[in-house]
C-alpha cells in the first residue's frame, strides 16, 4: 500500500484513473473485470475512484487480465510520464509539437538542444 501511495505522489494521474482508462479502452465493464478477478464489483469501483489502494498481487492480476504491464496501471502511458516530469507547460507544448515533425526535423531539434546544453555545461565548468 505504501508503494502505490508513493507512486501516486509523483504521478499526475492516479492508479484508479489509469485502471479506468485501460479498462474502458479494452471494452471491459467493471462487472466483467470483477468477475474475471473473482472479486465484488464494488472493489473495482473503489479502485477506480481511488478509495482503495490494491495490493501488489491485485495490481499484477489486473494487469494480466487487461493485458497491460503493471507499470502502465501504476505510472500511466509514456506521455503521462513525460508530462509528470516536464513542469514547464510552454516547454511541454514545444516538445509535443516537435514530436509531430518528420524524423529529420526532430533530429535537428535534438541536435540544437544537445548543442545548447553542451555549451551550458562547458560554461558552468569554466566558471567553477
Amino acid at each position: 500500500m505504501v508503494f502505490l501511495t508513493a507512486i501516486r505522489a509523483i504521478n499526475m494521474k492516479s492508479f484508479g484513473d489509469n485502471l479506468k482508462e485501460v479498462r474502458t479502452q479494452k471494452g471491459v465493464s467493471q462487472g466483467k473485470l470483477a468477475e474475471l478477478m473473482q472479486i465484488h464489483p464494488t472493489h473495482v469501483s473503489r479502485y477506480e475512484r481511488n478509495q482503495t489502494i490494491p495490493s501488489v498481487d491485485v495490481v499484477k492480476r489486473l494487469a494480466d487480465i487487461l493485458e497491460v504491464s503493471a507499470d502502465m496501471l501504476i505510472y500511466g502511458t509514456q506521455d503521462d510520464k513525460a508530462k509528470a516530469k516536464i513542469t514547464d507547460s510552454e516547454l511541454l507544448t514545444m516538445f509535443s509539437k516537435a514530436q509531430g515533425l518528420n524524423e529529420h526535423d526532430r533530429d535537428c531539434v535534438k541536435s540544437l538542444i544537445k548543442a545548447f546544453l553542451f555549451q551550458k555545461d562547458m560554461q558552468q565548468q569554466l566558471t567553477s
